[in-house]
């Protein structure tokens, strides 16, 4: 028995030894094929049949015979990768070159290399941002020389100006004098080659008495004006003020109430979409809106004089509420009839909002009302500050509070920049480096995610007007500008637009999980 054991004991060391051997001098091929590291890809932006993406990755270590490639594309037009990557080839072969005959979207590019010998396969992707002339930029709304409503387009990515935009795509300017532009994402509409609902990233422009227009920013095309808006004919007193978009949602505000229109995926893209709205319901609105509590908006009701928000319930209806004081309020309370309104921001920063609208009371002087919005719990009117009348804020024309990562109000008086510390109350002056001559007529706050966070000041000098645009640093513009562009006409306002098909505008700061906002309004 001990010479069986001894013979099987032995066996088993020269088997072991012998697989040993045979994985280090016969899988040479496979051992290598995990080294295939793929390099040389990296997140791009294209505009649409502008230019086709050539692209050659760099593999080392292989012949370029001893591997295959494919390249595969999906989101956008195409859809989630929910029937897997290789649903949508675009390509063989090591070099890429692809005409980007695509709708403006965010998409995936995958190139994957595969070992011919073995079959082991790798993939490398990156994210292609396809865009159009018009689909991400910031527009300028101004009021031409003879009275009327034009748009320059600014293209920070080339860094070029596209002046007086509607000339040239409608041939005309808008009648009458600007009131307002706003971006709105994700706008339900038919498109009209296909007839089909669709969403494109819109831009709503108010102009002269009570004119507007939606325009498609993928090619300046009109969605939408008051002929079509709403399901039924609009009334002829009624005043569009402006679109926001938040939370699944975009919002119409005019002088007859306001209006949603859900824009969840399935329903923008479900036979019975169109876009067209149900007629405004509730109080008077105004252009004063901001985002609110995680379920709405606040704004301004100039027919109504009070404070207003909205509530979504689960089936897509919408109620609006007066925004009032807590029952044990002591503070100062705002006579709302007296009240007029200046101007409206939202502040975010460390996952705390401070939403505030400002008004002028004759004979007072100038307050600031601070909005509380706790997760959870009923909004209310946290505080009424009556503005030390020695303050530039409490006097100056233009303002400016809409950021992230600070609790500040900026505001120009006299031409010169100062900034007001809401918890603190109190307010240092700044300036402007290599800011042009002339006379400071516009300032904004404008942010984008993380993409950027800048203070934009339009300075008038006659006819032209130059727009300038700072990073922020320690809640001051710093150092030289980062963009400027210039043109003819008078600065009314500032807004950036981009191809951005999320339903989540601006939510997260408002619910339990606090991140940062995506755009001011």
């Amino acid at each position: 028995m001990k010479k069986y054991i001894l013979f099987f004991y032995l066996s088993a060391l020269i088997c072991l030894n012998s697989c040993f051997q045979d994985d280090t001098t016969l899988a040479t091929d496979t051992s290598r094929v995990g080294e295939i590291k793929v390099q040389g890809l990296k997140d791009t932006s294209m505009i649409a049949y502008a230019q086709p993406l050539e692209l050659t990755p760099e593999v080392a270590g292989f012949a370029d015979d001893e591997l295959a490639y494919v390249w595969y594309i999906y989101g956008g037009q195409y859809g989630k990768k929910s029937g897997g990557y290789r649903s949508h080839p675009i390509g063989e072969g090591k070099k890429l070159s692809y005409p980007v005959n695509l709708k403006i979207g965010s998409y995936t590019v995958v190139c994957e290399v595969t070992h011919k010998a073995s079959g082991y396969f790798t993939t490398a992707t990156f994210n292609l941002n396809v865009t159009s002339d018009y689909s991400q930029g910031f527009y300028a709304l101004k009021e031409t020389v003879d009275g009327n409503t034009e748009l320059d387009f600014y293209n920070h990515l080339k860094k070029n100006t596209n002046n007086d935009l509607l000339a040239k795509v409608l041939e005309v300017p808008l009648d009458g004098k600007p009131r307002n532009i706003s971006t709105v994402f994700q706008k339900v509409h038919l498109d009209p080659a296909t007839a089909t609902a669709t969403a494109a990233t819109g831009l709503f422009v108010a102009h002269g008495d009570n004119g507007c227009v939606l325009f498609n920013t993928t090619d300046m095309s009109v969605m939408f004006d008051r002929t079509n808006l709403q399901y039924g004919e609009m009334e002829a007193d009624e005043v569009p003020y402006t679109m926001v978009s938040f939370i699944s949602s975009n919002y119409y505000l005019s002088n007859k109430g306001l209006s949603v229109d859900n824009v969840y995926d399935d329903w923008a893209t479900s036979e019975f979409a169109t876009g067209q709205l149900s007629f405004p319901k509730g109080a008077g609105t105004s252009s004063l809106v901001q985002p609110f509590n995680g379920s709405g908006v606040s704004y301004w009701s100039e027919t109504g004089h009070r404070l207003m928000r909205t509530a979504i319930d689960w089936y897509g209806g919408v109620t609006c509420y007066e925004i009032d004081y807590e029952e044990d309020y002591t503070g100062l309370r705002l006579d709302w009839e007296k009240a007029v309104p200046v101007t409206s921001g939202w502040n975010y920063i460390g996952g705390e909002n401070t939403i505030w609208y400002m008004f002028d009371v004759p004979g007072e002087g100038r307050y600031m009302v601070i909005l509380k919005v706790i997760y959870g719990k009923k909004p209310h009117i946290e505080e009424v500050r009556l503005l030390d009348p020695s303050l530039h804020i409490a006097k100056a024309e233009v303002i400016a509070g809409r950021g992230k990562e600070n609790n500040v109000v900026y505001c120009i008086d006299d031409n010169r920049l100062y900034r007001y510390s809401v918890p603190e109350e109190t307010e240092v002056p700044l300036t402007f480096d290599r800011l042009p001559a002339g006379n400071i007529t516009y300032l904004s706050k404008l942010f984008f995610r993380k993409e950027f966070d800048f203070i934009v000041v339009g300075v008038q000098n006659g006819d032209n007007y130059t727009v300038a645009m700072y990073k922020i640093a320690g809640g001051q513009p710093s150092g030289s500008p980062i963009h400027t562009f210039t043109g003819t006409g008078e600065l009314k306002k500032v807004c950036y637009v981009i191809p951005y098909n999320s339903t989540s505008f601006n939510y997260n700061p408002f619910a339990r999980y606090s991140s940062a906002p995506d755009f001011p309004y």
